[in-house]
């Protein structure tokens, strides 16, 4: 007689043993021959490999970039091999799908050879190997139940690799707040964008690893409780008040980065209490005793406090300045309040950026009176030692020529100073690049469309990821944050059509808006 563990275990932990260092080896006994599946593991653990090596070039580079006087080409590493890490960990998600898929679909076919040891007599210490359970539970259901102290440790497993990634995480976004460069600030900002995503997807395995059980366990439960008929109202009642505490948690653990992490030691107290009360109402002390030794070492508030991961959020950070020039006598509303902490002028690596010099000192001014209450104001250092002072930021000529006559009107010698990828460069030098720059993106410019999804859960569920990690191979998934809501978005897709199609696929979910945006 097959043992059922053999097959329901594995498939709790589709995809979490991905993370093994024995990816080379079947998972599921009777799928050694399957080459297909033998292939995709090898390219897990050969991706692993690249990824490893890649996330130590990026860590051994910022540590160069910090000391280094050549920053913007070891900046230009860091993006590059970051780039490089994405590509990598995005192919690692299409596999883990593939592996995922062969898995579940060899356990469910082999499902009738699915048994439960039937129980030698009454009063065991497993509360499902009772006569009560057996009677009334499928013997799917008892070997589901029954698996579930070999699934719990995996849990454990898989908020440990969440709390890395959070950890990351949280260095990631000291890093971002204290940068002072504007390639490092936005490499750091997709860097938190993927850590995201990660948290994301290592929590959803929590959807058939634990997440399958419990439902089963509640929806089971309510039948067999009130086929005991016996169990006091006030405890009755007592568990229904825990269930609506555990229904309102869930709902709000959308706000979290791994919501299914966060409500699992809610959802395991609830299910023991549950337990307990039926081997009490049955007069099964031995699994009595069990269950409750179980809840005694078992803490719902210190397992939360361990499996909590708020949300981080970036606020976007320009260190170049865009917009116009003000003028204004609120000293809050400048970027400055006296003349030492004028910020540097930041220009952008590439494209075209346009100021206006308002002023040209040899000795710095005295007071911010010399800028006549103009904001924003920004200093550079030149090369002949003189420190110019410039106002606004533009992408156009034309707006910053009107920001300058604005700026002689009110009495500066102003003159627009211009940049072309991050270098100094005459006006009009700048202004044909501009005309260029548009006139090859008009022409080039094929739109180009992304689904959003805004799901009730505040979580995109597993069902969805493998829609699009199957219809949209490559397709990056983006998480923001709005309000109450979390939106997801999903591209880019070249056509119309074919965004058209993933969308009408993803809306065989339920909970969930999806619509196509064009670009």
């Amino acid at each position: 007689m097959r043992n059922f563990s053999r097959f329901i275990l594995p498939l709790m932990l589709l995809g979490v043993a991905a993370l093994s260092a024995n990816a080379q080896k079947a998972r599921i006994a009777g799928l050694e021959q399957n080459e297909d599946y033998m292939q995709l593991l090898r390219q897990q653990l050969q991706l692993k490999r690249c990824e490893d090596s890649t996330v130590s070039l990026i860590n051994s580079s910022r540590k160069l970039f910090e000391n280094s006087t050549d920053r913007d080409k070891i900046g230009e590493k860091i993006v590059r091999l970051e780039g490089e890490l994405f590509e990598i960990r995005n192919r690692m998600g299409q596999i883990t799908a593939q592996v995922a898929a062969i898995e579940q679909e060899y356990i469910v076919e082999h499902m009738d050879d699915a048994t439960a040891e039937a129980p030698a007599g009454e009063g065991v210490r497993t509360l499902f190997a009772n006569p009560f359970f057996t009677d009334n539970l499928s013997r799917n259901d008892i070997a589901l139940f029954t698996v579930t102290p070999k699934v719990e440790p995996e849990i454990g497993k898989i908020n440990k690799r969440i709390a890395d990634l959070y950890e990351q995480l949280t260095t990631v976004k000291r890093q971002y707040d204290a940068a002072n460069d504007q390639e490092i600030i936005d490499s750091l900002a997709t860097r938190a964008g993927e850590l995201k995503e990660q948290i994301e997807q290592v929590d959803a395995l929590m959807e058939r690893l634990w997440l399958s059980i419990y439902n089963r366990k509640l929806d089971n439960y309510l039948v067999l409780m009130d086929k005991i008929g016996t169990i006091d109202r006030l405890k009755l009642e007592q568990l229904d008040q825990e269930s609506r505490q555990v229904r309102r948690a869930e709902g709000l653990a959308g706000e979290q980065l791994a919501p299914l992490v966060a409500t699992y030691p809610l959802q395991k107290k609830l299910a023991l209490d549950y337990e307990i009360t039926m081997a009490q109402a049955l007069g099964l002390k031995l699994a009595e005793d069990s269950l409750t030794g179980e809840a005694g070492k078992f803490s719902a508030e210190t397992a939360a406090k361990e499996m909590t991961y708020p949300d981080i959020p970036f606020a976007p950070r320009s260190l170049v300045v865009y917009g116009p020039i003000v003028r204004t006598e609120d000293e809050t509303q400048r970027n400055y309040s006296t003349v030492e902490d004028v910020p540097v002028l930041h220009v952008p690596k590439k494209g075209v950026y346009y100021t206006v010099q308002i002023a040209l000192y040899t000795t710095p001014p005295k007071s911010v009176d010399a800028f006549k209450g103009m904001a924003p104001v920004m200093y550079q250092k030149l090369s002949n030692g003189q420190t110019r002072y410039s106002a606004g930021g533009f992408t156009a000529y034309s707006d910053a020529q009107a920001a300058a006559g604005q700026m002689v009107r009110a009495g500066f010698r102003a003159s627009v100073v211009a940049f072309a990828d991050g270098k100094s460069t005459a006006a009009v030098k700048a202004k044909a690049l501009e005309t260029s720059a548009r006139q090859t993106a008009e022409k080039g410019r094929t739109g180009g469309y992304t689904i959003e999804i805004v799901p009730a859960e505040l979580r995109l569920p597993t069902a969805m990821r493998e829609i699009i990690t199957s219809r949209a191979p490559g397709k990056t998934i983006v998480r923001n944050s709005s309000g109450s809501e979390v939106i997801y978005s999903v591209g880019g897709f070249a056509t119309q059509t074919e965004a058209e199609e993933v969308a009408e696929a993803l809306r065989s979910q339920p909970n969930a808006k999806i619509k196509v945006v064009g670009l």
